[in-house]
């Protein structure tokens, strides 16, 4: 499996409350995740769309072999609509734009493997943050996840009488570290989410 993190000094940045892809250069840095074994390595970074679509659905498919049930992955997003001043002038919604497409590749080539079949409905959890949710009886993805929706995916998760056999988050946009305050408040509430979002492993960064 492959998982990817951006290197010190790359040129994508992340904005305040979403992130931001700035171009394709340099190089990742890809290793196994914690508990799944593998040699470290070096992969470009993916040179168009349909390249991270294949990384990711690989990373994604060994790790669901491996039996990790809930992940969460980071997707680059083609810039679309920048201008010299910002490379997002929409904000989250031209975001969602430009990383739907990716999302729908991925999922469209999850479900076509055994155990993953199925359709997927889609809905807008929420219009202003450009939360968007894919769900089917075994496979789910949501885009943009905020700490304002994370009602919505603990019922997701935790669905009765059966939860998706393979959950994924995708670019979520909460704050876990860096602020007085997270994004989740204090106490019982703080810690509840935090459990539940510290369940979805890291699998392509």
């Amino acid at each position: 499996m492959q998982c990817h993190r951006l290197p010190a000094g790359s040129q994508h940045a992340r904005a305040p409350r979403h992130r931001a892809s700035r171009g394709i250069s340099s190089t990742w840095r890809a290793r196994s995740a914690t508990g799944l074994g593998g040699a470290a390595g070096t992969l470009r970074i993916p040179s168009n769309p349909e390249l991270q679509v294949k990384q990711a659905v690989a990373a994604i498919e060994e790790a669901w072999k491996a039996g990790i049930r809930r992940q969460r992955i980071e997707l680059l997003l083609p810039l679309i609509g920048a201008t010299d001043l910002d490379d997002w002038p929409g904000g989250i919604r031209q975001q969602f734009k430009a990383a739907a497409p990716l999302v729908e590749g991925i999922l469209k080539q999850l479900k076509q493997k055994e155990g993953l079949q199925g359709p997927l409905g889609v809905d807008i959890w929420d219009q202003g943050d450009a939360v968007g949710a894919w769900t089917g009886d075994r496979l789910a993805g949501v885009l943009f996840p905020t700490a304002d929706t994370i009602k919505q995916l603990r019922q997701l998760a935790e669905r009765k009488p059966n939860a998706p056999d393979l959950l994924l988050i995708i670019n979520p946009q909460w704050e876990l570290q860096g602020n007085l305050v997270s994004s989740f408040g204090f106490g019982s509430r703080k810690e509840a989410s935090l459990q539940l979002v510290e369940s979805f492993t890291p699998t392509y960064w």
